[in-house]
């Protein structure tokens, strides 16, 4: 079907006025054929469209405008309906920094920059975004840059007004089966667990090592008058005695137990993962939650390193989130589903087969052999596949 059945699919489920589809499928085909990195002044080049118009388009916040959240999440769940990808998923949230310079650029402020390790001046945008369970496939959902002016309310409350609005919206969609949300540790506050239960999920996330965690007394309760004994002393992760061993390997143990975290007065399931020497003594460890107590140690931590699967898309979607997540279906297609797709995914490479493709047509067309054109997809030389680094 390639990215043009993709394309026609996602726009029918999707009711678009006839100036919506237009620009829409317009600037998404010339974005995806042409390399490296562009602007509304490049797309106008080979558009049918001048970069002002292109500008005002994407900048309409109005009835008019596109609905890019529908089709976000047209394109997903296409991709259910037809087999592509299973429903089962996690929604994982995540922020991206982008370091900026001058004065000019909206929301400048002070971030985290997790790449330096520090606080730079920038701009940030919080991602949402789906996950694939079986083969950590991710479709970016949900984008939003981070307000800094006077009137922004703080940005953990900008997070979660976010993360409120897009589980609200996942709600209609029969096809997509949300196992569980991630978040990154920093993200996981009060606010955020209160919005995810609220909504009838487990959260999954990371804690710090001081977090104030609390033991479950498992005692008799002496009879008297007064409330029972529920806890038993702030855990000590420097002493696990008290942790239930899961697995063992040569370089890390595994170890849980259902513990009270003081903070969001409600019971976690803790997951620490303990790092080995070469003598099996502990040299590190990372502390896990889920606030469904129920979860296993394992599955915890599958679904928390899956989040990181977000990171590997943030270079691609920061300049066009849409197409991301076609080129992503068109790969799934083409591979016959998600064994065949390799890891190393790269919305280059398939902006480079779309420029050969486009290359291939005009010099065809020059030529007067534009009906050749569907040989070059089946020859043994692979002429569309040239210079693509994971041909």
């Amino acid at each position: 079907m390639g990215l043009g059945g993709v394309l026609q699919h996602v726009v029918q489920a999707v009711k678009l006025r006839k100036t919506q589809r237009k620009f829409f499928a317009v600037v998404l085909s010339v974005f995806l054929a042409l390399p490296g990195r562009l602007n509304a002044l490049d797309l106008s080049h080979d558009a049918s469209c001048s970069d002002r118009t292109i500008r005002r388009w994407l900048h309409r916040g109005d009835e008019g405008a596109v609905p890019w959240w529908s089709l976000q999440t047209a394109a997903v769940t296409t991709a259910m309906q037809s087999g592509l990808i299973s429903p089962l998923c996690i929604l994982a949230i995540d922020a991206s920094f982008h370091q900026q310079s001058g004065t000019k650029t909206a929301h400048l402020g002070p971030f985290w920059n997790g790449c330096a390790t520090r606080v730079e001046r920038g701009i940030e945008h919080a991602c949402c975004a789906l996950i694939k369970v079986q083969h950590r496939h991710i479709f970016p959902l949900h984008a939003r840059q981070t307000r800094t002016d006077s009137e922004a309310p703080g940005r953990m409350e900008q997070i979660t007004d976010q993360l409120e609005e897009v589980l609200l919206d996942l709600r209609a969609p029969p096809q997509i089966e949300l196992a569980a949300i991630v978040a990154d540790g920093d993200d996981a506050n009060i606010s955020v667990v209160e919005t995810v239960t609220g909504h009838g999920f487990p959260l999954v996330s990371k804690r710090p090592r001081n977090a104030n965690l609390k033991s479950l007394y498992a005692g008799e309760h002496v009879k008297r008058r007064r409330q029972k004994k529920t806890l038993d002393g702030k855990v000590n992760f420097h002493d696990l005695r008290r942790f239930e061993l899961v697995c063992e390997t040569p370089t890390q143990r595994l170890l849980s137990q259902v513990v009270w975290g003081c903070h969001w007065r409600r019971a976690l399931r803790a997951v620490v993962i303990q790092q080995l020497d070469s003598t099996g003594t502990g040299t590190g460890y990372a502390v896990l939650f889920s606030t469904a107590v129920t979860l296993p140690a394992h599955d915890v931590v599958a679904l928390s390193q899956s989040r990181f699967e977000i990171e590997l898309v943030f270079r691609d979607e920061k300049q066009f989130l849409l197409a991301l997540n076609l080129a992503r279906l068109e790969a799934l297609q083409a591979a016959g589903g998600g064994q065949g797709l390799v890891f190393s995914f790269s919305l280059e490479d398939l902006k480079r087969r779309a420029y050969n493709a486009l290359l291939a047509q005009v010099i065809l067309s020059t030529l007067g052999l534009e009906a050749r054109f569907e040989e070059s997809g089946s020859l043994p030389s692979r002429p569309l596949d040239f210079g693509l680094k994971a041909a």
